[in-house]
């Protein structure tokens, strides 16, 4: 092969002219055999201009002068890029995005359990509940079903209590063996059965059939809009993470999911972004196959399967400058650069076969004779994403495109062949994943303590139930971390279950409240006399209830009973015959003893 001076080439005196294939440009220049001799005097900068330049792809090519011809150029212009490298030495770009957050100040005093519920569930929920399900009964049997807010109240407040008892069989709480006053007192068997087949939360004839074809949550938007509502409110961090979660439902029902690993595997899938904390900030329901999962933000990259798809709708309600974090599932390179796009940086582990087929780490081998908690870090050409093989007990593979290797750090892990805790190498981009990645595991664990779990066919029951939990523990997940910024003492806090039952007792005295008010209007108009009917025990209202500007007075019960009754409040028990009008309970009221203040006090 000779070299010219127009930088045309003979190979084997054939002389090559005219347009080639792209496959034949290929193949000729893989046959061509350089010589050192054919290549002459070639200097260091030149051969690398002339070998190296056209094959990066972030850099431009070189503008070609209109009078020039392609003959001109050398082949290897002519054949495609190469893909971005990866590099041991390429240290990685610290994406310093400013985060701005618009949330106002928390406030500085400490609210009651009943008041964080409000943001997702106010007293409008149970009355559209009451006002849908009478009018599904007129339609369906001619007359209405006489349920008032009042008693869908002392039906989510009995629910709670069901779960924080959690006896086998739901009608056990009726039973003479295994009665629980505090429920079977409020509302008999038949009408909580009756109520929870009949909760409805939209009038079914005003949805279109348009609307339910792209809507198959339609039955229980409204629950769904209120709680997602609620959870957008919430304080935005600069850490977020994203994960699934499931609905356990074993009925057929075409959104119904299987998915492996999961302690609840089958049932309906919930996507969820939460804080590092475990408070929800947005959340969405999959609906299945052919369901549209669209960023309103950013255009989907092409090929971003399910989980990139729904990591870009869920993070279009986050500030720029705010860290994400998802596991295996969601984690692609595809992804990493989008959310770069907007300003937002991720970490999470990766599947294997998501990998660039141009990233080559260290063989496990290789992992596996240098110790346990050795690493390989690759960083793409750009600076902006890195690449991370760890091994732990098996090897372990992240991606990041704000966190690497350094600073690394220890960590304790046990060690079966020495039989100790033993202290091996971790990288920070291992730190920070596990520091970050918990808080939808978090709110799992809080919503499955004391779960509103009943045995039914129909998912829209067990959607309602779900979200009712959700709530529940995303207000005491706010309450928690609210007390603990206003520096109270850990023993002042109340833990979950005290907080459930707190929001149980005080939906049922408000509904008892409610009934007791009206009763006595009709008293107060009928002056007949009613049958004595059995003593039943009254639950003790919650502090904020009974410090309400109310009008608590004391009442004689002498002329009524013959019998004195045990004073409530919490140390005395004593016999009294004074009840407090408002909170409907026994409290002692004399010299000796003055537990009615007390107690309001």
């Amino acid at each position: 092969m000779i070299k010219t001076s127009f930088s045309f080439y003979f190979f084997n005196n054939i002389f090559v002219l005219g347009p080639l294939t792209q496959k034949e440009l290929e193949n000729l220049v893989d046959n061509i055999d350089l010589d050192q001799s054919d290549i002459g005097e070639l200097s260091s900068e030149d051969e690398e201009q002339d070998l190296t330049t056209h094959f990066a792809e972030d850099e431009e090519v070189e503008q070609i002068d209109s009078s020039s011809s392609d003959d001109d150029l050398p082949l290897s212009h002519f054949l495609p890029a190469r893909k971005k490298s990866w590099d041991r030495t390429v240290k990685l770009k610290v994406h310093s995005f400013p985060f701005f957050n618009d949330a106002a100040d928390v406030n500085r005093v400490l609210e009651y359990p009943i008041k964080y519920l409000e943001k997702c569930i106010s007293d409008d929920f149970y009355e559209d509940i009451a006002l849908y399900t009478n009018m599904r009964e007129v339609k369906d049997k001619g007359r209405s079903f006489e349920t008032t807010s009042d008693e869908i109240k002392m039906f989510f407040g009995v629910s709670i209590l069901m779960g924080i008892y959690g006896l086998p069989r739901i009608r056990m709480f009726w039973s003479r063996e295994m009665r629980v006053p505090v429920i079977s007192d409020n509302i008999s068997r038949d009408r909580y059965f009756g109520l929870r087949s009949r909760l409805k939360l939209v009038e079914d004839d005003k949805i279109s059939r348009e609307e339910r074809s792209l809507d198959r949550f339609w039955k229980v938007r409204p629950m769904l809009d209120r709680v997602l509502k609620g959870c957008r409110q919430n304080k935005r961090t600069e850490a977020a993470s994203i994960d699934e979660q499931m609905i356990p439902f074993h009925g057929k029902v075409i959104m119904r999911q299987f998915v492996r690993g999961k302690p609840e595997p089958v049932g309906i899938k919930n996507f969820v972004m939460t804080t590092p904390t475990g408070i929800p900030l947005d959340f969405y329901l999959y609906e299945g196959k052919g369901s549209s999962l669209e960023s309103a933000l950013t255009p989907v990259p092409e090929k971003l399967d399910i989980g990139g798809r729904m990591v870009l709708k869920l993070t279009d309600t986050l500030p720029a400058g705010v860290s994400v974090y998802t596991d295996r599932y969601f984690t692609s390179i595809p992804l990493i650069d989008a959310l770069l796009s907007r300003k937002l940086t991720l970490t999470g582990t990766i599947m294997l076969n998501r990998l660039p087929k141009n990233a080559t780490f260290l063989k496990d081998s290789d992992l596996k004779k240098s110790g346990r908690g050795s690493h390989d870090q690759l960083v793409r050409q750009d600076s902006n994403l890195n690449l991370v093989k760890w091994f732990d007990s098996k090897p372990v593979h992240l991606a990041s495109s704000s966190t690497g290797v350094e600073p690394l750090g220890t960590c304790s892990r046990w060690s079966k062949t020495e039989n100790k805790y033993i202290t091996i190498n971790q990288p920070a981009i291992v730190n920070e994943y596990n520091l970050k990645m918990g808080g939808v595991d978090l709110l799992d664990r809080v919503i499955g303590k004391y779960p509103m779990r009943a045995r039914t066919d129909k998912w829209t029951i067990r959607t309602i139930y779900h979200f009712f939990d959700f709530s529940i523990a995303a207000s005491w997940l706010e309450y928690r971390e609210h007390a603990t910024s206003l520096n109270y003492a850990k023993k002042d806090i109340m833990d979950y279950l005290e907080f459930k039952l707190s929001l149980g007792k005080s939906l049922i005295h408000s509904a008892n409240k409610s009934k007791n008010e009206e009763n006595n209007i009709e008293e107060e108009e009928d002056e007949l006399p009613t049958p004595r009917k059995q003593r039943k025990v009254e639950p003790v209202p919650d502090k904020r209830d009974r410090r309400k500007g109310n009008k608590h007075l004391p009442t004689f019960m002498n002329h009524q009973q013959k019998s004195r009754s045990k004073c409530r409040k919490p140390g005395c028990g004593k016999l009294t015959f004074v009840k407090c009008t408002s909170c409907n309970i026994f409290l002692c009221c004399s010299v000796e003893r003055n537990c009615f203040e007390l107690f309001h006090n």
